[in-house]
């Protein structure tokens, strides 16, 4: 049965959002190609002619049934990632829809193959959702996928553990399932709240070293995933909500791994909730790996010194802080 709740949720949260271009910009569209100009001039906001797209899969969308479609199924796709070397093989992770890898990457004849559902070490975590896919870059056999939703559905897929596989993404190992299981402490006003995997990375100079983003902050194993430190707070604002939306691990030289992480809480509460709006600490903050434990030399990144806006990373929520998800991207030859 269709709950028409959340689109009565969604349409007066979206009212709030202020629409609009920045001033000095307009929109023109030629040949199926959206620009914009003003600040950025020709910058390339979307492709809105469908036909220039080539649709790969996973399929099916839906299971064909009549109720409710459980069963094998595409689901919504969160993640993707290509093999470092193999142009053929890719992977991708959705919700619903759990992990699918192709040997047969790209064109309109790709062919996927689920790699997660009906397994029965996985039983658990059937038809899951993956938030997030990386493969261990000193050795792209061995793969790590986060369980669970951290994309903000009031009531989403929460998280089963963290997978591992070892075999290139065929077969899968449920890691941590007793910290990223589905639930975590409500919400001071007692709320349901569950729990989900954002990011996952593995350390480029230690792949027993994983770093896990999860709606509570940041976990690092120090053992491939069997064990768990955390959470790990970036910040010292432990009333605000930690949603990890970005992490990125890199080499700086001497084995010394930098962490970026980013706290990216929506800023908007919902009737189910209602601590959504508790994003005072969301910034982005970076630290070293230690040798064990959590860090201790994080340090805010999104300073106003630094060029981000007012409030960011300080503590006061929304209004004071105007910053929603984080997204992160690192320049790979000027880290």
């Amino acid at each position: 049965r269709f709950d028409g709740h959340w689109l009565v949720e969604a349409s007066e949260t979206d009212r709030r959002i202020a629409k609009g271009l920045p001033a000095g910009n307009s929109r023109a569209k030629a040949d199926g190609i959206e620009t914009r100009s003003g600040q950025g001039d020709g910058l390339i906001v979307g492709l809105l002619d469908p036909t220039r797209a080539t649709e790969l899969g996973p399929r099916p969308l839906d299971w064909g049934t009549a109720s409710f479609p459980y069963g094998v199924v595409g689901g919504r796709t969160n993640v993707l990632l290509t093999h470092p070397t193999n142009p053929a093989v890719a992977w991708a992770g959705s919700d619903g829809g759990g992990v699918w890898k192709t040997t047969s990457c790209c064109d309109a004849s790709t062919t996927w193959v689920n790699t997660t559902d009906n397994s029965a070490t996985l039983e658990l975590i059937h038809n899951s959702a993956i938030g997030d896919l990386t493969l261990d870059p000193n050795n792209p056999d061995v793969l790590y996928a986060g369980t669970g939703d951290l994309r903000y559905g009031s009531y989403s897929f929460g998280a089963n553990g963290v997978l591992k596989s070892i075999d290139g993404g065929n077969t899968w190992e449920a890691k941590g399932t007793d910290v990223f299981n589905p639930f975590y402490p409500p919400s001071a006003n007692g709320v349901p709240q569950y729990q989900a995997i954002g990011k996952v990375a593995v350390d480029p100079n230690n792949s027993n070293i994983v770093v896990v983003g999860a709606k509570t902050g940041v976990f690092l194993s120090y053992d491939a995933g069997d064990n768990w430190t955390g959470p790990c707070l970036s910040n010292g604002f432990t009333t605000q909500r930690q949603d990890t939306t970005g992490l990125i691990l890199s080499n700086l030289g001497g084995g010394v791994t930098r962490i970026l992480a980013a706290v990216g809480t929506r800023g908007f509460e919902t009737a189910v909730q209602p601590d959504l709006n508790q994003n005072g600490a969301n910034g982005v903050y970076t630290a070293t790996v230690p040798a064990s434990g959590c860090p201790t030399d994080w340090a805010l990144v999104s300073r106003g010194d630094n060029g981000w806006p007012a409030g960011t990373g300080g503590g006061a929520p929304r209004p004071a802080n105007t910053v929603g998800r984080i997204d992160l991207a690192v320049a790979p030859t000027d880290l």
